[in-house]
């Protein structure tokens, strides 16, 4: 089904700092397993989750002197995305261009094929690009390491994880630009999706993730509302099934939260499934040049790549023998 986009397109650039609408603790009921076992494969996989791969990816990113979407060095920081997917055994790796107001910038699309045929797509996606506070400053220096290298970097190790892994579904790895100047890339790769009848069967979006609030916890994003309201209960699901996944293989609290100010929200406007993990309020180096490498912690960035990893999992069902 198509949906009327222009609801969701934000008016101004997104602020990430202060939800709608406040966290809250994720029931105990919703907490509790389904299962009565672990999946012994799957906790393995998780458990390779690497903190210093995590900051080898985020260190490489905030390296750039900036990654503005305006700036002469997006195409460079695309770049080093796409040879990190390719690193780690993707052929289907391209660099997809979008125009903006006079503005272009690429998408970065890792695709995994699925072992079944006429599957919808399963997206998870992150933003590359990074910005200051004043937000025409396309030269200053923004390193970007929570917003959002932290982001792609989990991307960038589920991709390596599941590498040699057979899923029945197909994996789309997406890092976004545009995203500070007001959803750009996802916005244009949304329509396109679309307009080729394509349906993301699932969204999932990392957009800081790396410096714990705290309580230490994660805000697990569902849909709230937003433009087509008929997709919240599956979003709800979703993110619950995400919320057990941070129970069965990690020690983070669990927040639930709304969708909001990132790259899921074209998606969503379409009628795709969307969720989202999120560091929370409280970073006071957001869109500031001390948004550092150093700033961050690695083991939490670890968890919420394993939370996020094992939920991918139990989505994509993978195929067995």
């Amino acid at each position: 089904m198509q949906h009327d986009t222009r609801a969701a397109l934000p008016l101004a650039p997104p602020e990430k700092r202060y939800p709608p609408s406040a966290a809250e603790p994720l029931a105990p009921a919703e907490r509790k397993r389904a299962d009565t076992q672990k999946n012994e494969f799957v906790t393995t996989l998780v458990e390779s989750v690497s903190a210093d791969e995590l900051m080898n990816s985020v260190e490489a990113l905030a390296a750039f002197h900036t990654r503005h979407t305006f700036s002469s060095l997006i195409g460079e920081a695309a770049e080093e995305i796409v040879s990190r997917f390719e690193a780690a055994g993707y052929t289907d790796v391209v660099r997809r261009t979008w125009t903006n107001a006079g503005h272009s910038a690429d998408n970065v699309i890792c695709t995994k094929p699925g072992t079944v045929a006429g599957r919808p797509v399963i997206i998870v996606c992150a933003h590359y690009d990074s910005r200051m506070a004043d937000l025409n400053n396309t030269t200053a220096r923004a390193p970007g390491a929570d917003d959002n290298g932290s982001g792609v970097a989990a991307v960038l190790e589920i991709a390596r994880l599941l590498a040699p892994v057979a899923l029945s579904s197909t994996l789309q790895f997406v890092a976004f630009s545009g995203e500070e100047q007001g959803l750009w890339g996802a916005t244009e790769y949304a329509a396109e999706l679309h307009a080729t009848d394509g349906e993301a069967y699932r969204v999932v979006n990392l957009d800081m993730v790396g410096r714990p609030p705290a309580d230490g916890s994660v805000t697990v994003e569902h849909d709230q509302g937003n433009a087509v309201p008929d997709n919240d209960a599956a979003s709800k699901a979703f993110a619950v099934v995400m919320a057990r996944a941070a129970a069965d293989h990690t020690a983070l609290p669990v927040m639930l939260g709304p969708i909001f100010a990132s790259d899921y929200m074209p998606f969503e406007a379409h009628g795709d499934v969307t969720i989202g993990a999120y560091e929370g309020e409280g970073n006071p180096h957001y869109h500031e040049t001390s948004d550092m490498p150093d700033t961050l912690d690695y083991g939490y960035l670890a968890d919420v790549t394993r939370m996020t990893l094992a939920t991918l999992l139990a989505d994509a069902r993978r195929a067995v023998g």
